[in-house]
């Protein structure tokens, strides 16, 4: 059983706000009986900004996470705000091949290290176009309810989970997702995912005077059904994707791994036609090398090359479908229509001292399908531009991080990015933590 307390400075200067946030976290971990393991964490962060003034929040979860303002109702120059986060989840392993696990928390599904395509759990980065966009505004993933199982057969295992998501106040939302994992040998695995997205809306197809409302479709709770067969038996009206995963570790150390997710598609010949804006598709390839042992130092690496086509995440019927969680991609937070090169050295001594360096090379198109909540209607243009040269901005990302730990209870850390291109600005992150 663990406690945590943690207090963590952070300072963001762009072009538009000097903000500076203070964070305390507290979590539990345990075993209930040898079989029973639970975890929980909860934490509270106040704002502090100059020059920006914070919007009251109506707490409608496609516009962020909900925040409360310090100023009281009316904003104003130098306001704050105050947030919470938590999570916790229960895993029961009630036979030696299958767990059952439920709670309110992150999923994740696939290999990548940087940029996860369909589910991405809590991974999150301070994505610097979006945040000029959305600055008032808190765009950070945010966990679900969710109830699934896990079971293991050797060289197949199969998990499936049901969630529901939150777009719009009073109206329903989930996601189901199934995996199928093929460990061919210890170095080689492959994974086959299928996802369905569906909901209530007050924007069916775009028009802001329609309403569907939709509860739960027992058939997607069923296992084993494909989510592709099944979907017909609904009335072919919701949001599935489909998407393959591979790792292999060529060497001890050392991992190839890739994922393809798509989204929508005419054929399996319709990859790279530009005719058609429903042909949309990501797909990311990495390399990663794990503990290098060089001298008295452990050595780990990765990069990673992640394309996002247009409109993927989107949906034509609005935020009841799309592939989003309190306005929040559920895959990568890149969104549609963009391209990232990643890089990562990172370097340790002991468990005493970390320093870490990285680079991002990042390009987004930010016309129109370039956000998850661009909605197609049926007058809109039929064909796509994938970085489309009169509307895609550029821009790097230099970081740096340095992790002290002097004592098993205590760490103290600092990172700082430089960002340089079409968008310029820079952020500092100051943290520390106690834990028991």
């Amino acid at each position: 059983m663990k406690d945590s307390v943690q207090i963590e400075k952070f300072k963001e200067n762009t072009n538009y706000r000097n903000q500076n946030t203070i964070t305390a976290g507290l979590f539990l971990n345990g075993l209930a009986t040898p079989n029973l393991y639970f975890n929980a964490y909860v934490e509270v962060n106040t704002d502090k900004a100059s020059g920006v003034k914070y919007l009251n929040h109506n707490y409608e979860p496609y516009l962020g996470y909900p925040y409360d303002m310090l100023s009281g109702e009316h904003p104003s120059e130098d306001n704050g705000r105050t947030w919470a986060f938590f999570n916790a989840r229960t895993d029961w392993q009630a036979m030696p091949y299958l767990k059952i696990s439920g709670g309110y928390d992150y999923l994740s599904y696939g290999p990548a290290r940087h940029n996860k395509l369909t589910l991405r759990g809590s991974d999150f980065y301070w994505r610097a176009i979006q945040d000029t966009a959305d600055y008032a505004y808190i765009k950070r993933p945010v966990p679900t309810p969710f109830i699934g199982f896990d079971l293991g057969l050797g060289f197949v295992s199969y998990s499936q989970h049901s969630m529901q998501l939150k777009n719009q106040k009073e109206y329903s939302k989930y996601l189901h997702a199934h995996r199928l994992d093929f460990k061919f040998s210890e170095d080689f695995s492959l994974g086959l995912t299928e996802t369905i997205v569906y909901g209530s809306t007050n924007a069916l197809y775009g028009e802001k005077d329609s309403v569907e409302r939709r509860s739960v479709e027992v058939l997607y709770l069923v296992p084993f059904v494909p989510y592709t067969f099944a979907e017909a038996y609904t009335g072919d009206r919701d949001n599935k994707a489909i998407s393959a995963d591979f790792s292999w570790k060529l060497f001890k150390r050392f991992e190839l791994y890739g994922e393809l997710f798509i989204d929508d598609l005419y054929n399996l010949s319709s990859f790279f036609d530009d005719t058609w804006w429903g042909n949309k598709w990501a797909a990311s390839i990495g390399v990663a090398i794990d503990s290098g042992k060089i001298g008295v130092f452990n050595w780990d690496y990765n990069f990673e090359y992640t394309r996002i086509e247009p409109w993927v995440y989107t949906h034509h019927k609005g935020l009841g479908y799309q592939y989003s969680h309190f306005g929040n991609s559920l895959g990568s937070d890149l969104g549609p229509n963009s391209r990232e090169f990643y890089s990562r050295l990172g370097t340790s001594f002991k468990n005493l001292l970390r320093f870490d360096l990285s680079v991002s090379a990042i390009a987004k198109d930010t016309a129109f399908g370039g956000r998850i909540d661009d909605i197609h209607k049926e007058r809109d243009p039929t064909d796509k531009k994938y970085l489309d040269k009169k509307s895609t901005l550029h821009y790097q990302e230099y970081g740096a991080a340095i992790l002290f730990k002097p004592f098993s209870i205590w760490h103290i850390g600092a990172k700082q990015y430089l960002i340089f291109g079409e968008y310029k600005g820079n952020r500092t992150e100051l943290f520390s933590g106690v834990i028991w």
